[in-house]
């Protein structure tokens, strides 16, 4: 966690900051990391969020969509497309 501490205060904007967590996420090194590569998905997750959700960056929703997608498959150890659909139809009730 103090390494995502640590890129966001080094970054100069959010979106450099996304990429760069991106970046870490994809090394061999950190990635092995369970539960840092947990703490980074859920960050980049709540990033894309924010920028697209609450900022209105809708150049970025493909992006905040490959990762709420991301962050299901990370913290959902028994993910299946079947389930996601059950899910789905019980919230829209």
């Amino acid at each position: 966690m103090e390494i995502i501490k640590l890129l966001k205060r080094t970054t100069r904007n959010r979106v450099e900051f996304i990429r760069d967590l991106v970046a870490l996420l994809q090394s061999r090194e950190l990635s092995s990391n369970e539960v840092f590569f947990k703490d980074a998905v859920d960050e980049l997750y709540r990033a894309l969020r924010e920028e697209v959700v609450e900022r209105g960056r809708k150049e970025l929703a493909d992006a905040y969509e490959k990762a709420v997608v991301l962050r299901a498959l990370v913290m959902e150890e028994d993910i299946l497309p079947e389930k996601l659909l059950y899910e789905i139809l019980e919230e829209l009730r």
